[in-house]
């Protein structure tokens, strides 16, 4: 995001609302609205033969797999990551005044990740599976029979279970859930972001401050951690469907009734940074993001049932999507909560980057950032670089390599229509065009400009 400018720098680097390289010196004020971005990354999408199985390539219908297919689709699917990422902006804008510059932002943001270990997947996938029932002290059959785990049981007596005991239900599912680790979060951020130039002889030093304000709608994380498995959620009642469903004589009017479809978290950040520019020459920048962190009224959630009778959420296992929303909900895995107010840190980030003109037609430019990726929506690193091409005044293209984490190297590409280094701009990006020669990629996105306007 080097090359990010006026509004579009804020959660980025602050310091770039008065550096724009894509934009004429001159511009005084930018808005825009209608601008959107989303992207599904998976290990398990580097796979050929699961994009055969999303674009039907192949013939196998999941309705006359056997025992055997099922196993083979659970064994694919286990110790896989998966991440979710949406972001949409709904208003922004950006004034510039002499050295000064100023902006806002109003943008959604979505995320979830998952890493589904193999009992968990098994679980989730074939119900009842050998592998789930094993961890219990006794088995319940469905003629209501008792058996004890002792190991001797015929696959028949396990065809047959229906549900088992363990007198600690929490630590069960630990073991059940394994490295599993489930989390997403959804909340709106309005930002405000202040820059300004100082021109220090031959170079120009822009510096700047963004804060922002955090309203969640929705945030659960599971996972084993040292203390043991850790499990909590807090969701809006005014994304709740149920909820939704339930108002029969129409929209609450009460304040407590509003109340509840307030955000359930609130929370703030940060943004600090830099750019030192050599005029129309080369740039190299700094900052750190994402310093602070929310607050959310949820509940913590625990097992308490020494019998557990298991009927998997999901309706149709062969689709990636439908497994995923069915882990993702609390009520899949938990019976009982405990009222909890929970702070989680944003995570900072630090980034640096830097770009170069190329002649009239051409820039060149790259990025690095580094954050802990023991929290979500985290990567660890990302490496990027970006060539821009921009060969008539109307038209724009850029093509660049990405890599975050350990996962594979990405090429995104895409195009811009605009009247000119101001005006009226226009345009879609893709995450990831691998696709066009290989016959896997481990990402689908895609980021578009629906509406911007620069004057």
């Amino acid at each position: 995001m080097s090359l990010s400018g006026d509004y579009r720098s804020l959660g980025w680097n602050p310091g770039q609302l008065t550096f724009s390289p894509l934009l004429a010196d001159e511009w005084k004020s930018a808005a825009g609205g209608l601008e959107f971005g989303a992207r599904i990354s998976s290990n398990v999408l580097e796979r050929e033969d699961v994009w055969d199985g999303i674009l039907g390539r192949n013939t196998d219908e999941s309705a006359i797999w056997s025992q055997e297919d099922w196993s083979d689709y659970v064994e694919l699917l286990s110790n896989s990551s998966l991440a979710i990422n949406a972001d949409v902006v709904s208003a922004a804008s950006a004034k510039r005044w002499r050295s000064w510059g100023f902006a806002y932002s109003n943008t959604q943001h979505f995320q979830a990740e998952a890493f589904f270990g193999g009992n968990t997947m098994a679980l989730l996938v074939q119900g009842n599976s050998p592998q789930w029932l094993s961890l219990f002290d006794a088995f319940i059959t469905a003629t209501g029979d008792t058996i004890a785990n002792d190991g001797s049981q015929t696959a028949e007596e396990m065809s047959n279970a229906i549900g088992g005991i363990n007198f600690d239900a929490d630590a069960l599912l630990s073991e059940v859930l394994g490295d599993t680790r489930l989390g997403f979060s959804w909340y709106r951020s309005h930002c405000i972001g202040l820059a300004k130039a100082w021109e220090l002889g031959d170079v120009i030093l822009h510096t700047g401050l963004s804060g922002r304000l955090l309203l969640g709608n929705g945030y659960f994380a599971v996972q084993n951690t040292e203390e043991g498995l850790d499990a909590f959620g807090a969701f809006s009642n005014g994304f709740n469907v149920a909820r939704i469903a339930a108002l029969t004589n129409g929209l609450p009017t009460e304040f407590d009734q509003v109340r509840t479809w307030g955000p359930v978290g609130q929370g703030w950040g940060i943004d600090v940074g830099g750019v030192v520019e050599w005029k129309d020459m080369a740039w190299a920048s700094a900052s750190v993001t994402d310093i602070g962190s929310m607050e959310w009224r949820g509940e913590s959630y625990s097992v308490n049932s020494a019998l557990m009778n298991w009927n998997s959420p999901v309706a149709n296992p062969s689709s990636i999507a439908n497994i995923v929303i069915g882990a993702m909900d609390p009520g899949t895995w938990f019976e009982e909560a405990d009222y909890e107010i929970r702070q989680v840190p944003l995570g900072a980030t630090f980034h640096l980057g830097g770009g170069v003109y190329v002649g009239d037609f051409m820039l060149l430019a790259a990025e690095a950032a580094f954050d802990n990726p023991e929290l979500m929506g985290n990567a660890g690193t990302r490496f990027g670089a970006s060539a821009i091409f921009r060969p008539v005044r109307f038209f724009q293209a850029d093509i660049g390599l990405s890599k975050w984490g350990d996962e594979t190297t990405r090429v995104p590409a895409g195009l811009m229509v605009k009247t000119g280094k101001k005006g009226f701009e226009c345009g879609i990006q893709a995450t990831d065009i691998q696709a066009l020669w290989r016959l896997s990629q481990p990402e689908v996105g895609f980021r578009m400009v629906a509406m911007r306007w620069v004057w």
